[in-house]
């Protein structure tokens, strides 16, 4: 099991997590004692060996919704 931040109180917004497979899970919000995190894998191929065993149950329609990552562009990237 993991262990609380280095404060003790638990996860927090941003806590940013590296998994023993190099994967590493960043804490997105904490509410009401759930957790709700981001994963970011090494490649499809680690996603998809990880999740295999899983159910899936369709799209997330509060997901689907947010707008896609160049929203959250520092303003430093470059334009794709």
């Amino acid at each position: 099991m993991a262990s609380d931040d280095e404060d003790g109180s638990g996860p927090s917004k941003a806590d940013h997590y590296r998994h023993w497979d190099g994967s590493d899970e960043i804490v997105f919000a904490v509410e009401e004692d759930r957790v709700l995190t981001i994963k970011e894998y090494e490649s499809v191929e680690d996603f998809e060996r990880t999740v295999e065993d899983s159910e899936y149950v369709g799209t997330h329609e509060g997901v689907a919704d947010l707008p896609g990552v160049e929203a959250f562009a520092d303003g430093d990237a470059p334009d794709e």
